[in-house]
């Protein structure tokens, strides 16, 4: 397959039980700001700075599918009661990673901030009518494609991330952004500055064309070279997914090509061999006659078939009748003379 002009979905897929995976680094950075605040930005900020890899939700719908499983047992932990989801599970869920941004981890940042307590906080924000514009244009629609629609029946990356997003559209937005969607993100960055205060955490808020000198001043870090990165502008995150579900089409495609196609031909070909096989065919313990004699026709009647007895106030069918029907009429007249 071709690569894509977008580097984020030029990455092989890891089919990675993440509840195998322990802390390997220390988790330094929580961005805990929603979707379409500049999230993709800075996670291409902090690997600049040093302070990545930086999980995004990126990470798990092109990178390690199996992740979207362990973010639903956290949000079924949270939200619907079932199981515990502590710091052990963070561990696995996210021990490779210094930094992490963007949802679902934004849907825990008590969670995230309790599990690590030595980790700066940033919350990237952005006006709020043009934020819930901008999610409408974007995840919303995302939602809503139709490619995704068909393919979280065939492909199991797409079924995952589909399921997943659900719910995270129901436990943030209660099912309806257009209605809920300001109210939650009012909502959310109220409850992110009083846990932060209730623990004594300083919070770097940081809008869209802040640049380099507030984050790097808050996280101690060398401003860099080259203007502070803009990745994921409305236009190209359009594009993009677009691109991943053609990308995850063709991958299921040719895995119907190559597993579903073998399938049908061996089924359609043992189906006409069942079929077109003689009784004759089949072996008997009996041993063959030295002459055969051959078979002579036999008389078959239909169940629709029926003939009246005098004696019985009924229809009685005759399937299979030897040797005729007439026979049987004879040896009932007989009967009732």
């Amino acid at each position: 397959m071709a690569p894509s002009q977008f580097k984020d979905l030029n990455v092989s897929v890891k089919d990675e039980d993440p509840h195998l995976r322990s802390r390997m680094v220390p988790m330094k950075v929580l961005v805990l700001g929603y979707p379409r605040t500049g999230t993709s930005s800075m996670q291409m900020a902090l690997e600049k700075l040093g302070l990545g890899p930086c999980y995004h939700m990126r990470t798990a719908m092109n990178e390690y599918p199996r992740d979207n499983e362990m973010w639903m047992e956290a949000f079924q932990a949270k939200y619907d009661g079932i199981g515990t989801f502590g710091k052990e599970h963070w561990d696995q869920l996210l021990g490779h990673y210094s930094s992490v941004c963007d949802v679902p981890a934004a849907a825990f940042s008590a969670e995230l901030m309790k599990a690590y307590p030595d980790a700066k906080v940033i919350l990237t924000n952005r006006e709020i009518d043009s934020w819930h514009t901008s999610y409408s244009k974007t995840l919303q629609r995302a939602r809503k494609y139709w490619l995704h629609r068909v393919l979280r029946y065939f492909d199991w990356m797409t079924q995952l991330v589909h399921s997943l997003r659900e719910k995270q559209w129901q436990c943030l937005f209660a099912d309806d952004f257009k209605q809920n969607g300001r109210q939650a993100m009012l909502k959310h960055y109220a409850d992110v500055w009083r846990v932060a205060s209730d623990m004594g955490r300083d919070v770097l808020e940081f809008h869209i064309g802040d640049g380099w000198e507030p984050l790097c001043h808050f996280l101690g870090r060398d401003v860099p070279d080259g203007a502070y990165p803009r990745e994921n502008e409305g236009g190209d995150w359009i594009l993009k997914m677009q691109e991943r579900a053609r990308i995850r089409a063709k991958a299921a495609a040719a895995k119907l090509l190559r597993v579903g196609l073998p399938t049908v031909v061996l089924g359609l070909t043992l189906g006409f061999m069942a079929r077109t096989a003689s009784p004759r065919d089949a072996v008997s313990p009996y041993p063959r006659p030295l002459l055969a004699v051959p078979r002579l026709p036999r008389l078959r009647f239909s169940t629709l078939q029926f003939i009246e007895s005098p004696q019985i106030n009924a229809k009685l069918p005759f399937d299979n009748v030897l040797p005729s029907a007439g026979h049987y009429r004879n040896r009932l007249s007989g009967a009732s003379s």
